[in-house]
C-alpha cells in the first residue's frame, strides 16, 4: 500500500492520499472544466484498465510497480470529479470543490 507524507511532519499517513487526489482532481477541473457524469465513468473506466495493466506489468513483467500508485492517484481523482458532478447533477450546491 502507498503512503503519502505529511508536509508538515514528513511523517507518511494514508489520510493524505485522499488530499492528494483531491488536489489532483481540481487541477483536472481547472483544466478541463466539470465534466459530465458519462464522460467521468468513461475515463474512470480507461483508468482502471490502465491500473489493472500496470499491477499485472509490476508483479509479473518487471515492470514499475510506482507506475501503479500513479494509476490509482489518476482513478481516484475521477472518483472525486464524479462526486462532484453528481452533487451538480441533482441540484446540490456544487460550490467550491478544493480540497483542505
Amino acid at each position: 500500500m502507498v503512503a503519502v507524507s505529511s508536509e508538515e511532519t514528513g511523517r507518511r499517513h494514508y489520510l493524505y492520499i485522499g488530499q492528494s487526489w483531491g488536489r489532483k482532481a481540481e487541477e483536472n477541473v481547472e483544466e478541463w472544466g466539470l465534466q459530465d457524469v458519462e464522460t467521468l465513468l468513461l475515463a474512470m473506466q480507461e483508468e482502471q484498465g490502465e491500473l489493472a495493466q500496470a499491477f499485472l506489468e509490476a508483479a509479473y513483467e518487471g515492470g514499475d510497480p510506482e507506475r501503479v500508485a500513479e494509476e490509482l492517484a489518476d482513478l481516484g481523482a475521477l472518483c472525486f470529479q464524479l462526486r462532484w458532478s453528481l452533487n451538480d447533477c441533482h441540484g446540490q450546491p456544487g460550490g467550491d470543490h478544493r480540497v483542505e
